[in-house]
Protein backbone atom coordinates (compact mmCIF):
# COMPACT_ATOMS: atom_id res chain seq x y z
CA UNK A 1 0.00 0.00 0.00
CA UNK A 2 2.73 2.30 0.69
CA UNK A 3 4.41 1.47 -2.41
CA UNK A 4 1.51 2.43 -4.24
CA UNK A 5 0.85 5.60 -2.26
CA UNK A 6 4.75 6.88 -3.77
CA UNK A 7 3.89 6.08 -7.28
CA UNK A 8 0.91 8.40 -6.81
CA UNK A 9 2.87 11.00 -5.17
CA UNK A 10 4.99 11.17 -7.99
CA UNK A 11 2.60 10.99 -10.54
CA UNK A 12 0.82 13.99 -8.80
CA UNK A 13 4.51 16.16 -8.57
CA UNK A 14 4.83 15.49 -12.23
CA UNK A 15 1.19 16.82 -13.19
CA UNK A 16 1.81 19.94 -11.01
CA UNK A 17 5.58 20.47 -11.73
CA UNK A 18 7.32 22.64 -13.80
CA UNK A 19 6.63 21.34 -18.13
CA UNK A 20 9.50 20.25 -20.06
CA UNK A 21 11.48 22.29 -22.10
CA UNK A 22 10.64 20.28 -25.20
CA UNK A 23 6.60 21.11 -25.17
CA UNK A 24 4.87 24.58 -25.13
CA UNK A 25 2.21 25.06 -22.66
CA UNK A 26 0.66 27.54 -24.18
CA UNK A 27 0.76 25.95 -27.76
CA UNK A 28 0.90 22.54 -26.79
CA UNK A 29 3.33 21.31 -29.84
CA UNK A 30 6.71 19.94 -30.00
CA UNK A 31 9.90 22.41 -29.85
CA UNK A 32 12.82 20.71 -29.52
CA UNK A 33 15.40 21.68 -31.55
CA UNK A 34 17.68 18.74 -31.80
CA UNK A 35 15.25 16.90 -33.87
CA UNK A 36 12.24 17.46 -36.08
CA UNK A 37 8.82 17.52 -35.05
CA UNK A 38 6.73 14.51 -36.23
CA UNK A 39 5.08 15.59 -39.20
CA UNK A 40 1.43 15.04 -38.23
CA UNK A 41 2.15 17.99 -36.09
CA UNK A 42 3.85 19.98 -38.53
CA UNK A 43 0.84 20.91 -40.79
CA UNK A 44 -2.84 21.13 -39.07
CA UNK A 45 -4.35 22.63 -42.03
CA UNK A 46 -6.90 21.16 -44.62
CA UNK A 47 -5.03 18.39 -46.55
CA UNK A 48 -5.91 19.45 -50.26
CA UNK A 49 -3.74 16.45 -51.46
CA UNK A 50 -7.14 14.43 -50.89
CA UNK A 51 -8.60 16.17 -53.71
CA UNK A 52 -5.62 15.30 -55.92
CA UNK A 53 -6.81 12.13 -58.73
CA UNK A 54 -4.53 8.91 -58.26
CA UNK A 55 -2.46 9.87 -61.53
CA UNK A 56 -2.02 13.81 -60.58
CA UNK A 57 -0.54 12.00 -56.84
CA UNK A 58 1.12 9.30 -58.90
CA UNK A 59 2.94 11.87 -61.03
CA UNK A 60 4.40 13.91 -58.27
CA UNK A 61 5.84 10.96 -56.55
CA UNK A 62 7.40 10.39 -59.52
CA UNK A 63 9.68 13.61 -59.03
CA UNK A 64 10.52 12.17 -55.42
CA UNK A 65 11.93 8.67 -57.37
CA UNK A 66 12.30 9.36 -60.25
CA UNK A 67 14.14 6.05 -61.55
CA UNK A 68 10.19 3.70 -60.64
CA UNK A 69 9.78 5.51 -64.15
CA UNK A 70 12.10 3.46 -65.83
CA UNK A 71 10.33 0.80 -67.94
CA UNK A 72 13.29 0.05 -70.30
CA UNK A 73 14.93 -3.38 -70.91
CA UNK A 74 18.28 -2.39 -70.01
CA UNK A 75 20.99 -3.57 -67.22
CA UNK A 76 21.04 -1.61 -64.13
CA UNK A 77 24.46 -0.27 -65.13
CA UNK A 78 22.76 1.17 -68.45
CA UNK A 79 19.26 2.64 -67.52
CA UNK A 80 20.05 5.03 -64.59
CA UNK A 81 17.92 7.83 -65.09
CA UNK A 82 18.34 11.44 -63.30
CA UNK A 83 21.53 12.66 -61.69
CA UNK A 84 20.06 11.71 -57.92
CA UNK A 85 20.91 9.05 -55.74
CA UNK A 86 18.51 6.11 -56.14
CA UNK A 87 18.30 4.68 -52.80
CA UNK A 88 17.47 8.03 -51.43
CA UNK A 89 15.18 8.66 -53.41
CA UNK A 90 13.73 5.35 -52.90
CA UNK A 91 13.90 6.01 -48.81
CA UNK A 92 12.17 9.34 -49.73
CA UNK A 93 9.48 7.72 -51.40
CA UNK A 94 8.74 5.29 -48.92
CA UNK A 95 8.60 7.60 -46.23
CA UNK A 96 5.95 9.56 -48.57
CA UNK A 97 3.94 5.93 -48.40
CA UNK A 98 3.52 6.49 -44.66
CA UNK A 99 1.95 9.62 -44.38
CA UNK A 100 -1.76 8.61 -45.43
CA UNK A 101 -3.68 5.90 -47.22
CA UNK A 102 -4.32 7.78 -50.01
CA UNK A 103 -0.42 8.19 -50.47
CA UNK A 104 0.45 4.78 -49.64
CA UNK A 105 -1.66 3.05 -52.82
CA UNK A 106 -0.09 5.66 -55.08
CA UNK A 107 3.35 5.48 -53.76
CA UNK A 108 3.44 1.42 -53.00
CA UNK A 109 1.89 1.35 -56.93
CA UNK A 110 5.42 2.79 -57.83
CA UNK A 111 7.46 1.22 -55.23
CA UNK A 112 6.84 -2.14 -56.98
CA UNK A 113 6.37 -1.31 -60.41
CA UNK A 114 9.98 -0.91 -61.62
CA UNK A 115 12.16 -2.77 -58.71
CA UNK A 116 16.00 -1.63 -58.43
CA UNK A 117 18.17 -3.05 -55.98
CA UNK A 118 21.97 -0.90 -55.89
CA UNK A 119 24.92 -1.50 -53.60
CA UNK A 120 25.51 2.01 -52.77
CA UNK A 121 24.52 5.62 -52.41
CA UNK A 122 25.29 7.88 -55.02
CA UNK A 123 26.16 11.18 -52.82
CA UNK A 124 28.08 11.84 -50.11
CA UNK A 125 25.78 9.59 -47.56
CA UNK A 126 28.15 6.99 -48.47
CA UNK A 127 30.99 8.48 -47.50
CA UNK A 128 29.48 8.58 -44.14
CA UNK A 129 28.40 5.48 -44.21
CA UNK A 130 31.29 4.00 -44.73
CA UNK A 131 33.06 5.53 -41.97
CA UNK A 132 30.07 4.44 -39.41
CA UNK A 133 30.75 1.07 -40.37
CA UNK A 134 34.55 1.71 -39.96
CA UNK A 135 34.35 3.20 -36.66
CA UNK A 136 32.14 0.19 -35.67
CA UNK A 137 34.32 -2.77 -36.66
CA UNK A 138 37.04 -0.91 -35.20
CA UNK A 139 35.78 -0.50 -32.11
CA UNK A 140 34.56 -4.19 -31.50
CA UNK A 141 36.49 -6.33 -29.90
CA UNK A 142 35.05 -9.57 -29.14
CA UNK A 143 34.50 -12.14 -32.15
CA UNK A 144 30.98 -12.40 -31.53
CA UNK A 145 30.74 -9.12 -31.79
CA UNK A 146 32.74 -8.30 -35.43
CA UNK A 147 30.59 -11.21 -36.50
CA UNK A 148 27.48 -9.14 -36.78
CA UNK A 149 29.07 -6.65 -38.90
CA UNK A 150 27.66 -6.52 -42.24
CA UNK A 151 30.06 -6.53 -44.96
CA UNK A 152 29.13 -3.69 -47.40
CA UNK A 153 29.47 -6.08 -50.48
CA UNK A 154 26.44 -8.10 -48.78
CA UNK A 155 24.08 -5.28 -48.62
CA UNK A 156 22.54 -5.81 -52.02
CA UNK A 157 22.12 -9.54 -51.17
CA UNK A 158 20.20 -8.48 -47.85
CA UNK A 159 18.11 -6.45 -49.83
CA UNK A 160 17.25 -9.37 -52.39
CA UNK A 161 16.28 -11.44 -49.36
CA UNK A 162 14.01 -8.82 -47.99
CA UNK A 163 12.03 -8.37 -51.43
CA UNK A 164 12.24 -11.95 -51.65
CA UNK A 165 10.05 -12.28 -48.25
CA UNK A 166 7.83 -9.58 -49.25
CA UNK A 167 6.45 -10.86 -52.84
CA UNK A 168 6.67 -14.10 -51.71
CA UNK A 169 4.24 -13.10 -48.66
CA UNK A 170 1.92 -10.33 -50.65
CA UNK A 171 0.76 -11.76 -53.86
CA UNK A 172 -0.90 -8.34 -54.41
CA UNK A 173 2.38 -6.75 -54.36
CA UNK A 174 4.17 -9.63 -56.23
CA UNK A 175 1.99 -9.05 -59.02
CA UNK A 176 2.44 -5.16 -59.57
CA UNK A 177 6.25 -6.16 -60.41
CA UNK A 178 7.01 -5.57 -64.05
CA UNK A 179 10.99 -5.22 -64.09
CA UNK A 180 13.81 -6.38 -61.54
CA UNK A 181 17.34 -4.60 -62.04
CA UNK A 182 19.93 -5.75 -59.97
CA UNK A 183 23.85 -4.96 -59.58
CA UNK A 184 26.20 -7.10 -61.50
CA UNK A 185 27.99 -8.89 -58.65
CA UNK A 186 24.14 -9.55 -57.07
CA UNK A 187 22.52 -11.44 -59.79
CA UNK A 188 25.81 -13.43 -60.31
CA UNK A 189 26.41 -14.82 -56.68
CA UNK A 190 22.99 -14.80 -55.64
CA UNK A 191 21.22 -16.85 -58.28
CA UNK A 192 19.04 -19.31 -55.86
CA UNK A 193 17.61 -16.05 -54.23
CA UNK A 194 17.24 -14.82 -57.50
CA UNK A 195 15.57 -18.10 -58.69
CA UNK A 196 13.37 -17.65 -55.36
CA UNK A 197 12.18 -14.11 -56.23
CA UNK A 198 11.45 -14.27 -59.81
CA UNK A 199 9.08 -17.42 -58.76
CA UNK A 200 7.01 -15.24 -56.96
CA UNK A 201 6.67 -12.82 -59.61
CA UNK A 202 3.90 -13.75 -62.68
CA UNK A 203 3.98 -10.68 -64.51
CA UNK A 204 7.29 -10.09 -64.74
CA UNK A 205 8.63 -8.72 -67.95
CA UNK A 206 12.19 -7.89 -67.21
CA UNK A 207 15.26 -9.47 -64.70
CA UNK A 208 18.89 -8.98 -64.87
CA UNK A 209 20.43 -12.05 -64.77
CA UNK A 210 23.70 -13.61 -64.41
CA UNK A 211 26.37 -13.85 -67.61
CA UNK A 212 26.03 -17.61 -67.14
CA UNK A 213 22.33 -17.46 -68.21
CA UNK A 214 22.69 -16.82 -71.65
CA UNK A 215 25.17 -19.54 -72.44
CA UNK A 216 23.70 -22.26 -70.69
CA UNK A 217 25.61 -22.79 -67.90
CA UNK A 218 24.40 -25.60 -65.71
CA UNK A 219 24.53 -23.63 -62.63
CA UNK A 220 21.35 -21.23 -63.99
CA UNK A 221 19.42 -24.30 -64.67
CA UNK A 222 17.03 -23.37 -61.58
CA UNK A 223 16.88 -20.04 -62.43
CA UNK A 224 15.61 -21.31 -65.98
CA UNK A 225 13.15 -23.33 -65.07
CA UNK A 226 11.86 -21.23 -62.44
CA UNK A 227 11.84 -18.04 -65.18
CA UNK A 228 9.93 -20.21 -68.14
CA UNK A 229 7.87 -21.78 -65.64
CA UNK A 230 6.56 -19.03 -63.29
CA UNK A 231 7.24 -15.49 -65.69
CA UNK A 232 5.78 -16.28 -69.43
CA UNK A 233 5.87 -12.36 -69.94
CA UNK A 234 8.99 -11.83 -70.22
CA UNK A 235 9.99 -9.47 -73.44
CA UNK A 236 13.74 -9.47 -73.78
CA UNK A 237 15.89 -12.64 -74.06
CA UNK A 238 19.57 -12.96 -75.02
CA UNK A 239 21.41 -16.09 -76.49
CA UNK A 240 25.07 -16.49 -76.54
CA UNK A 241 27.01 -19.60 -77.71
CA UNK A 242 26.47 -22.50 -75.75
CA UNK A 243 23.17 -21.57 -75.30
CA UNK A 244 21.48 -23.66 -78.51
CA UNK A 245 19.68 -25.85 -76.38
CA UNK A 246 17.80 -23.19 -74.52
CA UNK A 247 17.15 -21.33 -77.69
CA UNK A 248 15.21 -24.04 -79.79
CA UNK A 249 12.73 -24.71 -76.68
CA UNK A 250 11.09 -21.15 -78.06
CA UNK A 251 9.86 -23.90 -80.51
CA UNK A 252 7.66 -25.23 -77.72
CA UNK A 253 6.11 -21.63 -77.50
CA UNK A 254 7.96 -20.05 -74.32
CA UNK A 255 7.90 -16.89 -73.58
CA UNK A 256 5.46 -15.37 -76.48
CA UNK A 257 5.36 -12.55 -75.45
CA UNK A 258 9.25 -11.81 -76.54
CA UNK A 259 9.83 -8.36 -78.24
CA UNK A 260 13.61 -7.94 -78.35
CA UNK A 261 15.90 -10.95 -79.26
CA UNK A 262 20.00 -11.12 -78.93
CA UNK A 263 21.31 -13.63 -81.01
CA UNK A 264 25.37 -13.85 -80.61
CA UNK A 265 27.83 -16.66 -82.25
CA UNK A 266 25.37 -19.34 -81.67
CA UNK A 267 25.90 -22.80 -83.92
CA UNK A 268 22.34 -23.56 -85.36
CA UNK A 269 20.71 -24.67 -88.45
CA UNK A 270 19.76 -21.56 -90.42
CA UNK A 271 15.93 -23.75 -90.75
CA UNK A 272 16.03 -24.11 -86.84
CA UNK A 273 16.58 -19.89 -86.65
CA UNK A 274 14.00 -19.05 -88.62
CA UNK A 275 11.41 -21.76 -87.05
CA UNK A 276 12.02 -20.40 -83.43
CA UNK A 277 11.78 -16.47 -85.05
CA UNK A 278 8.43 -17.79 -86.24
CA UNK A 279 6.96 -18.49 -83.27
CA UNK A 280 7.66 -14.92 -81.49
CA UNK A 281 4.70 -13.10 -82.86
CA UNK A 282 5.20 -9.86 -80.95
CA UNK A 283 9.14 -10.12 -81.83
CA UNK A 284 9.88 -5.89 -83.22
CA UNK A 285 13.37 -6.21 -82.45
CA UNK A 286 16.69 -8.30 -83.51
CA UNK A 287 20.20 -8.54 -83.04
CA UNK A 288 22.43 -11.17 -84.76
CA UNK A 289 26.32 -11.21 -83.90
CA UNK A 290 29.52 -13.20 -84.70
CA UNK A 291 27.50 -15.63 -87.31
CA UNK A 292 29.60 -16.30 -90.00
CA UNK A 293 27.57 -19.04 -91.12
CA UNK A 294 24.90 -17.00 -91.99
CA UNK A 295 24.34 -15.74 -95.70
CA UNK A 296 21.71 -14.32 -97.98
CA UNK A 297 19.69 -17.59 -98.10
CA UNK A 298 18.05 -17.13 -94.36
CA UNK A 299 16.00 -14.42 -96.18
CA UNK A 300 14.51 -16.51 -99.07
CA UNK A 301 11.20 -17.79 -98.68
CA UNK A 302 10.09 -21.01 -98.58
CA UNK A 303 6.38 -21.40 -99.28
CA UNK A 304 4.77 -24.52 -97.07
CA UNK A 305 8.26 -25.39 -95.48
CA UNK A 306 9.16 -22.40 -93.06
CA UNK A 307 8.22 -19.89 -91.73
CA UNK A 308 9.42 -16.37 -93.51
CA UNK A 309 11.89 -14.35 -92.30
CA UNK A 310 9.68 -12.03 -89.58
CA UNK A 311 9.02 -8.28 -89.97
CA UNK A 312 10.83 -6.13 -88.04
CA UNK A 313 10.97 -2.62 -86.82
CA UNK A 314 14.89 -3.10 -85.48
CA UNK A 315 17.21 -4.71 -87.07
CA UNK A 316 21.05 -5.14 -86.41
CA UNK A 317 23.68 -7.13 -87.91
CA UNK A 318 27.02 -7.27 -86.37
CA UNK A 319 29.74 -9.54 -87.99
CA UNK A 320 28.07 -10.98 -90.38
CA UNK A 321 30.33 -11.32 -93.37
CA UNK A 322 28.00 -13.26 -95.48
CA UNK A 323 25.01 -10.92 -95.39
CA UNK A 324 25.07 -8.79 -98.27
CA UNK A 325 22.89 -5.96 -99.85
CA UNK A 326 21.24 -8.63 -102.01
CA UNK A 327 19.54 -10.49 -99.52
CA UNK A 328 18.33 -7.19 -98.18
CA UNK A 329 17.05 -5.89 -100.93
CA UNK A 330 15.17 -9.40 -101.34
CA UNK A 331 13.96 -9.32 -98.15
CA UNK A 332 12.23 -5.36 -98.69
CA UNK A 333 10.82 -6.94 -101.61
CA UNK A 334 7.65 -7.72 -99.53
CA UNK A 335 5.45 -4.88 -98.57
CA UNK A 336 5.34 -5.91 -94.88
CA UNK A 337 8.82 -5.86 -94.49
CA UNK A 338 9.92 -2.51 -96.06
CA UNK A 339 6.87 -0.86 -94.36
CA UNK A 340 7.95 -1.98 -91.03
CA UNK A 341 11.70 -1.52 -91.10
CA UNK A 342 12.66 1.83 -89.50
CA UNK A 343 15.77 0.89 -88.05
CA UNK A 344 19.03 -0.94 -89.39
CA UNK A 345 22.20 -1.13 -88.29
CA UNK A 346 25.19 -2.21 -90.02
CA UNK A 347 28.36 -3.71 -88.40
CA UNK A 348 31.25 -5.24 -90.62
CA UNK A 349 28.69 -6.86 -92.86
CA UNK A 350 28.61 -8.05 -95.86
CA UNK A 351 26.92 -4.57 -97.32
CA UNK A 352 29.35 -2.11 -98.82
CA UNK A 353 29.17 1.54 -99.24
CA UNK A 354 28.71 1.10 -102.81
CA UNK A 355 25.18 -1.10 -102.62
CA UNK A 356 24.39 0.92 -99.97
CA UNK A 357 22.23 2.89 -101.78
CA UNK A 358 20.14 -0.40 -103.40
CA UNK A 359 19.03 -0.71 -99.37
CA UNK A 360 18.08 2.41 -99.00
CA UNK A 361 15.97 2.42 -101.98
CA UNK A 362 13.96 -0.10 -100.71
CA UNK A 363 13.75 0.78 -97.46
CA UNK A 364 11.12 3.12 -97.75
CA UNK A 365 10.27 3.37 -94.48
CA UNK A 366 13.34 3.67 -92.81
CA UNK A 367 14.44 6.52 -90.03
CA UNK A 368 17.64 5.11 -88.81
CA UNK A 369 20.42 4.01 -90.95
CA UNK A 370 24.14 2.97 -88.50
CA UNK A 371 26.90 1.79 -90.75
CA UNK A 372 30.33 0.35 -89.17
CA UNK A 373 33.17 -0.56 -92.08
CA UNK A 374 36.60 -0.33 -92.31
CA UNK A 375 37.98 -0.14 -95.87
CA UNK A 376 40.89 -1.17 -97.64
CA UNK A 377 39.98 0.49 -101.14
CA UNK A 378 38.96 3.91 -101.95
CA UNK A 379 35.90 5.03 -104.20
CA UNK A 380 37.69 7.48 -106.24
CA UNK A 381 36.45 6.02 -109.51
CA UNK A 382 33.35 4.19 -108.65
CA UNK A 383 32.01 7.14 -107.03
CA UNK A 384 31.39 9.18 -110.03
CA UNK A 385 29.42 5.92 -111.53
CA UNK A 386 27.29 5.44 -107.92
CA UNK A 387 23.96 6.69 -108.04
CA UNK A 388 23.88 8.92 -104.81
CA UNK A 389 22.23 8.01 -101.35
CA UNK A 390 18.55 8.33 -101.40
CA UNK A 391 16.08 8.08 -98.95
CA UNK A 392 12.71 10.07 -98.30
CA UNK A 393 12.47 9.31 -95.38
CA UNK A 394 16.17 8.68 -93.72
CA UNK A 395 16.42 11.23 -90.40
CA UNK A 396 19.21 9.92 -88.35
CA UNK A 397 22.78 8.31 -90.32
CA UNK A 398 25.58 7.41 -88.48
CA UNK A 399 28.25 7.18 -91.45
CA UNK A 400 31.20 5.01 -89.33
CA UNK A 401 33.70 4.54 -92.26
CA UNK A 402 37.50 3.96 -91.22
CA UNK A 403 41.09 3.11 -93.01
CA UNK A 404 42.14 0.11 -92.46
CA UNK A 405 46.15 0.12 -90.55
CA UNK A 406 47.19 -1.92 -93.32
CA UNK A 407 46.64 0.87 -95.99
CA UNK A 408 49.84 2.97 -96.44
CA UNK A 409 49.45 6.41 -98.63
CA UNK A 410 48.75 10.21 -98.88
CA UNK A 411 45.26 9.65 -98.73
CA UNK A 412 42.92 7.72 -96.82
CA UNK A 413 40.69 4.79 -98.16
CA UNK A 414 37.78 6.36 -96.18
CA UNK A 415 38.11 10.26 -97.41
CA UNK A 416 36.62 8.38 -101.02
CA UNK A 417 33.75 7.38 -98.86
CA UNK A 418 33.30 10.78 -97.27
CA UNK A 419 33.44 12.61 -100.49
CA UNK A 420 30.68 10.45 -101.67
CA UNK A 421 28.30 11.02 -98.52
CA UNK A 422 29.25 15.03 -99.53
CA UNK A 423 28.27 14.67 -102.65
CA UNK A 424 24.83 13.09 -101.71
CA UNK A 425 23.83 15.71 -99.48
CA UNK A 426 24.91 18.08 -102.26
CA UNK A 427 22.21 16.42 -104.14
CA UNK A 428 19.52 16.74 -102.00
CA UNK A 429 19.05 13.02 -102.02
CA UNK A 430 18.39 12.65 -97.98
CA UNK A 431 15.83 15.79 -97.82
CA UNK A 432 14.91 14.32 -94.15
CA UNK A 433 18.00 13.78 -92.78
CA UNK A 434 18.22 16.01 -89.60
CA UNK A 435 20.79 14.07 -87.81
CA UNK A 436 24.54 12.83 -89.18
CA UNK A 437 27.46 11.20 -87.26
CA UNK A 438 30.42 10.37 -89.29
CA UNK A 439 34.29 9.67 -88.29
CA UNK A 440 35.82 12.50 -90.37
CA UNK A 441 37.16 15.55 -88.47
CA UNK A 442 37.03 17.40 -91.99
CA UNK A 443 33.73 16.28 -93.21
CA UNK A 444 31.92 19.46 -92.17
CA UNK A 445 34.73 21.38 -94.75
CA UNK A 446 33.64 19.00 -97.70
CA UNK A 447 30.13 20.52 -97.02
CA UNK A 448 31.07 23.88 -97.99
CA UNK A 449 33.06 22.86 -101.30
CA UNK A 450 31.05 22.66 -105.06
CA UNK A 451 29.53 19.96 -105.67
CA UNK A 452 30.79 17.28 -107.56
CA UNK A 453 29.75 17.17 -111.23
CA UNK A 454 27.42 14.35 -112.08
CA UNK A 455 27.99 12.27 -115.59
CA UNK A 456 25.60 11.82 -118.20
CA UNK A 457 24.28 8.47 -118.90
CA UNK A 458 23.94 7.30 -115.24
CA UNK A 459 20.30 5.99 -114.69
CA UNK A 460 19.33 4.70 -111.46
CA UNK A 461 15.86 5.15 -109.77
CA UNK A 462 17.03 8.42 -107.98
CA UNK A 463 17.49 10.48 -111.05
CA UNK A 464 14.82 13.02 -110.60
CA UNK A 465 16.15 13.34 -107.10
CA UNK A 466 19.98 13.96 -108.85
CA UNK A 467 18.85 16.32 -110.62
CA UNK A 468 17.52 18.87 -107.75
CA UNK A 469 19.91 21.80 -107.30
CA UNK A 470 22.37 21.61 -104.17
CA UNK A 471 20.51 21.93 -100.50
CA UNK A 472 22.06 21.28 -97.33
CA UNK A 473 18.74 23.07 -95.53
CA UNK A 474 17.82 19.80 -93.91
CA UNK A 475 21.08 19.87 -91.51
CA UNK A 476 20.82 23.60 -90.56
CA UNK A 477 18.12 22.72 -88.24
CA UNK A 478 20.12 19.53 -87.35
CA UNK A 479 23.74 18.65 -85.90
CA UNK A 480 27.04 17.24 -87.76
CA UNK A 481 28.88 15.25 -85.36
CA UNK A 482 32.48 14.51 -86.69
CA UNK A 483 35.57 13.29 -85.38
CA UNK A 484 36.92 10.71 -83.18
CA UNK A 485 35.52 11.25 -79.15
CA UNK A 486 33.49 8.08 -78.70
CA UNK A 487 30.97 7.60 -80.70
CA UNK A 488 29.63 10.55 -81.36
CA UNK A 489 32.69 12.46 -82.11
CA UNK A 490 32.65 16.69 -82.30
CA UNK A 491 29.26 18.44 -82.45
CA UNK A 492 29.44 20.70 -85.22
CA UNK A 493 26.59 23.46 -85.53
Amino acid sequence: MGLLKHFRSRSRLSSNGPQSPSHNQSSNTYTNPSSPPPLAQQYRGRDHTQRLPDGVLGNIFAYVCPHTQDQSYESSERSQIGDGCMLCDLRDLGRCARVCRKWYGNAQRLLYTSVRIDAVHYCALEEELAERRRKVSGGMKHFRSRSAVVDPGEVPNIRLSMLCRTVREQDRLAEQVLVLKLPYMTRETAKGELARTVSALPNLRYVDLPDGFFTGDPSCLALRQELQARCPDIRKMTYRSGSEEALELLAQRHWQSIETLELNGLAVEPATLRIVLGCLPTLHELTLSDLSWMDDSIFHPSPGQLPDFPPLQTLRLENTPNLTAQGLTQYLEAPYNREILSSLSLSNTGVSVQDLHLVLWKASQLKHLAITEIVSKSLSLAAQQLPPLTSISLKTLHFEITSSDEVHGLQKPAESHYSYLASSLHQNALPALSTLYVREPEFPELLTLPAMPIPFGNTSDAGSLRSKPSNLSSLSSGSVHGGWEGNRGLSIE
